[in-house]
């Protein structure tokens, strides 16, 4: 009777401490870090930018109309003028080789052109 008493709390303590390792295991996993930090850690910058683990990156406003009118002064529309700016998009009429364009930008950093029409 003692025997069988004694197994049975070995194999009980047994699977307990198996049952205990398996589930600390990938938990301790997560929290254990090993890195080396020269001077101080980057921290957020409000209002200019922010700080990243690469450097500084430059905050990068939307596309306002001046920027709009400048990219399509690139792209080579003429006497380019802003006729429409919403909240999404801002559209930029001029002339293109002799013909009216129209080109419509988003409100996102570095203006992407949704679309250039020449009629």
């Amino acid at each position: 009777m003692f025997q069988s008493l004694t197994r049975s709390i070995v194999v009980v303590v047994a699977l307990a401490t198996g049952g205990v390792a398996t589930t600390a295991a990938p938990a301790a996993a997560d929290g254990f870090r090993f890195g080396i930090t020269i001077g101080e850690r980057a921290q957020p910058v409000h209002g200019r930018g922010y700080r990243d683990y690469r450097g500084y990156r430059e905050y990068r406003p939307t596309c306002a109309p001046r920027r709009a009118v400048r990219k399509a002064r690139r792209m080579g529309v003429h006497r380019a003028r802003v006729i429409r700016a919403n909240r999404r998009a801002v559209v930029v009429a001029g002339r293109s080789r002799g013909d009216r364009a129209i080109v419509r930008f988003a409100r996102e950093p570095g203006c992407p052109v949704l679309t250039f029409r020449r009629r």
